[in-house]
C-alpha cells in the first residue's frame, strides 16, 4: 500500500486465469493414440486440438473438398473430393443435368427443361411454326417453317389443293377437282364442245369449238366430202361418190344418155338403160320371146306378155356402179 499526495494507493497483483480447455477437447486429447489412428488431428503440448491437412471442424471430421466445388451442389467424404449431388454434374458440380428427355432445352436448376428459342413441350421436342402457319392444315420439323399437311396448300396452308392431275379445276375442300366453266372429266381435262357439234363426227380442243374430223365439214361437222373428182353425186359418208340420176362412173362425170340419143337402138318394144361407155353404153331389156343384144331376134310365142328380161348377152358388163372403199376416220382426242 502506497500513499502519494494523500491519496492511498492499493496495489493488488494481476493473475491471468487459467486458459478454458472445452471438456470436449480434453476428452478427444486423452484418447491413447492406439484407439484414435482413424482421426484426423493431433493435440499439442498445450492440449489444444490440431487438424491435419484436409480436414476441419472442431473435431477435424469435416473434409475439405477441392477449390471450388460447388458448396451447394457438391460435397466430399474425403480430402480434395467434388462429388456431386443428384441432378448435377461437373468437375465443379456446378452444372445442372435436364430432364431426360430434353431435346432443345436446358436447364438452371436439376432436372429442369427450359427451351430455347423456337421450340415447345415438356422435352422442349416441338417446333414453334410460323405465326401465320394454320394449326390444323400447316406444320413444321424446325422453328418458323410451315409445311402444309396433305390436301393444303399455300404459304401459310389455308388454301385447299386441288386432286392431282386436274387441269381446268378448282378446289373448295382437299383433293377436290370442280370443273370451270366449259370443261368436264374426272380431272377436268375434256373441253366441251359447241351444243350444235356432232358428237361422233366432230370434236374440239377449247371450250365452244367445233373441229371436224377427217372427211367431215360443216359448221357442225355434219357434211361429209365426197371422193375427190366426183362431179355429179354426193355422199353418205365419207370418200363416197354416189350418182346422181342420169349419170354414172367413177366420179360420176359421165352422163348416162345413150339411149335418149340413140331412140331405136333396142327393138321389139324392149326398155334400153343407158350405161357407162367401160359398161357397154346400154343394155336392152327385152320382151319375152325376143333376145339378142338389141332384142332384134324374135321367137314364136303365144304369150303376149309385157315383163322386160335382160337381153342374153355375154359381151355385156356388169352395170353396177363401183364406189371407192371408205377411208378409215382419224381418231382424235
Amino acid at each position: 500500500m502506497k500513499q502519494l499526495l494523500g491519496i492511498l494507493f492499493v496495489v493488488i497483483p494481476f493473475v491471468l486465469p487459467a486458459r478454458y480447455v472445452p471438456k470436449w477437447k480434453k476428452q478427444a486429447c486423452e484418447i491413447p493414440a492406439s484407439q484414435n489412428e482413424h482421426s484426423h488431428y493431433t493435440c499439442d503440448d498445450d492440449g489444444e486440438v490440431r487438424c491435419l491437412p484436409g480436414w476441419a471442424g472442431d473435431l477435424c471430421d469435416v473434409p475439405k473438398c477441392r477449390p471450388g466445388c460447388d458448396p451447394l451442389n457438391g460435397y466430399c467424404d474425403n480430402p480434395g473430393e467434388c462429388l456431386c449431388k443428384l441432378g448435377f454434374y461437373g468437375e465443379k458440380c456446378n452444372k445442372c443435368i435436364p430432364l431426360p428427355g430434353c431435346r432443345n432445352g436446358f436447364c438452371k436448376t436439376s432436372f429442369e427443361c427450359s427451351c430455347h428459342k423456337g421450340w415447345d413441350g415438356l422435352f422442349c421436342s416441338d417446333p414453334i411454326c410460323r405465326a401465320e402457319c394454320h394449326p390444323t392444315r400447316g406444320y413444321c420439323d424446325y422453328p418458323g417453317e410451315c409445311r402444309c399437311r396433305l390436301g393444303w396448300a399455300g404459304k401459310n396452308c389455308k388454301d385447299c389443293q386441288v386432286l392431282p392431275g386436274c387441269q381446268h379445276g378448282y378446289c373448295t375442300k382437299p383433293l377436290e377437282c370442280k370443273c370451270y366453266p366449259g370443261y368436264t372429266g374426272i380431272l377436268c381435262q375434256i373441253p366441251i364442245c359447241a351444243s350444235t357439234c356432232d358428237r361422233k363426227r366432230g370434236y374440239c380442243r377449247k371450250p365452244g369449238e367445233c373441229r371436224c374430223k377427217v372427211g367431215w365439214w360443216g359448221k357442225n361437222c355434219d357434211k361429209c366430202y365426197p371422193y375427190p373428182g366426183c362431179v355429179n353425186g354426193s355422199c353418205n359418208r365419207p370418200w363416197e361418190c354416189n350418182c346422181k340420176e342420169g349419170w354414172g362412173g367413177m366420179l360420176c362425170d359421165e352422163e348416162l344418155n345413150y339411149c335418149e340419143n340413140n331412140p331405136k337402138t333396142c327393138q321389139n318394144g324392149s326398155k334400153c338403160i343407158s350405161l357407162i361407155k367401160s359398161e357397154g353404153n346400154y343394155k336392152c331389156l327385152c320382151r319375152e320371146g325376143t333376145r339378142g343384144r338389141n332384142c332384134e331376134i324374135s321367137e314364136v310365142s303365144t304369150n303376149s306378155s309385157t315383163d322386160y328380161i335382160q337381153a342374153n348377152s355375154t359381151d355385156l358388163p356388169s352395170s353396177t356402179v363401183e364406189t371407192p372403199p371408205a377411208i378409215k376416220n382419224e381418231t382424235h382426242t
